[in-house]
């Protein structure tokens, strides 16, 4: 009797474990094709990635590549990274992955974000009109074909993360600017402790900092705030905190700063200030009060001081909240004031009047009264292949 149960039990078992078997294997034969029909397109596996690191000249013409910000608006107008993670624009979408499949250099990075969002598409939470990255390769993969005709393949190295940020440093040490901005900031960039305060990096990774930002400005960035910031301050960056309360003051520049790598600061701080930069003006202050990268001049320094003031009133006039980092300026108008006073303690009124007149100079020497607007411009250039 105890045998018979006994086999029951076991014949049991075993057929539970067949129909368990057979679950999974029904799992992964349904997985495996559904894979297959997503990677299907010309892509490479990730798993027969040979690991190339060869960086490859774009095929595309040197005049038919693309500028950086055009890059990022045909990425934008064509996929929506944002909200929904759809193909907006099929058309655009096929244009844009054109470059970027054939190694243009602004387009590969944005097509490393597309690669990363599209996954998060839902097909029931979406607009009129707008369609998966996979159903978007289902319908226009016979348009990807270079300017012969020839069919295009992704390339390989946007399969995998390794290549991706090994490409990225590359490209910064071959001096496109798009990638040099990108490194120059994270290598001045060293955190902030727990109290919020912005930690000081060492001298060989601001001066590493200091080398890519100088690649970016070569290839058209504005990005001289960031650039002084390297080469003024240990923290890399004009405020100790990370609430911009507390400022980085001109004497607190780094020791190992040599005469004229402070003045050539100063020079940018100057084009800075010209471009109604608030915290370039201030950096002229303290350069002539201080003697710092300028001869000392107290009548030129009041004057700086003085256009601080009329700044700070054309902000107010122009009402453009884009212009300026409003949380970044109480600190500056504070450690003017304290400049100025104590200049008004020093000056004759002959002095001072010299400074009026200074001032009305330097009033016509500002180009723009929106800085933000032309730090974050790109001054046209050709791309490099």
């Amino acid at each position: 009797m105890k045998n018979s149960k006994l086999k029951r039990s076991t014949f049991k078992i075993v057929m539970l474990a067949m129909s368990v078997i057979m679950v999974i294997s029904l799992y992964q034969f349904y997985f495996n094709q559904s894979s297959d029909r997503q990677v299907n397109f010309g892509f490479v596996e990730s798993e027969n990635l040979p690991m190339d690191f060869t960086i490859y000249p774009s095929t595309i013409p040197e005049n038919q590549l693309l500028r950086i910000d055009e890059a990022k608006k045909l990425y934008h107008s064509a996929f929506d990274d944002q909200v929904f993670y759809a193909v907006v624009s099929p058309d655009n979408l096929v244009k844009f992955l054109k470059h970027a499949w054939q190694w243009d250099k602004n387009a590969m990075p944005y097509y490393y974000s597309l690669l990363n969002w599209h996954k998060f598409f839902d097909e029931d939470y979406k607009e009129e009109g707008m369609i998966s990255f996979i159903e978007f390769m289902d319908k226009y993969r016979d348009q990807l074909v270079d300017s012969a005709g020839k069919p295009l393949v992704e390339p390989a190295v946007f399969k995998s993360s390794q290549i991706k940020w090994y490409l990225m440093d590359r490209f910064a040490d071959l001096k496109y600017p798009y990638f040099a901005f990108k490194k120059g900031w994270q290598m001045g960039f060293c955190g902030y402790d727990e109290q919020g305060m912005a930690r000081p990096c060492p001298d060989e990774r601001l001066e590493k900092s200091i080398e890519y930002f100088n690649y970016a400005i070569e290839g058209g960035y504005h990005c001289y705030e960031n650039l002084i910031g390297s080469m003024l301050f240990q923290q890399a960056a004009h405020y100790k905190d990370q609430k911009y309360e507390q400022l980085n003051k001109l004497t607190e520049y780094r020791n190992v700063l040599k005469s004229d790598d402070l003045k050539q600061a100063i020079d940018y701080a100057q084009l800075m200030a010209e471009h109604s930069s608030i915290i370039g003006i201030l950096r002229m202050t303290e350069a002539y009060f201080y003697g710092l990268g300028r001869e000392q001049d107290f009548v030129k320094a009041y004057a700086w001081s003085l256009l601080s003031d009329y700044a700070k009133q054309k902000i107010i006039e122009i009402d453009n909240n884009l212009a300026w980092d409003a949380e970044q300026l109480p600190p500056v108008w504070e450690y003017n004031k304290e400049i100025q006073n104590r200049l008004e303690q020093m000056l004759t009124l002959t002095e001072k009047q010299a400074a009026l007149d200074y001032l009305e100079t330097l009033k016509t020497k500002i180009v723009t009264w929106d800085y933000n607007e032309w730090r974050d411009q790109i001054d046209d250039f050709h791309p490099k292949p």
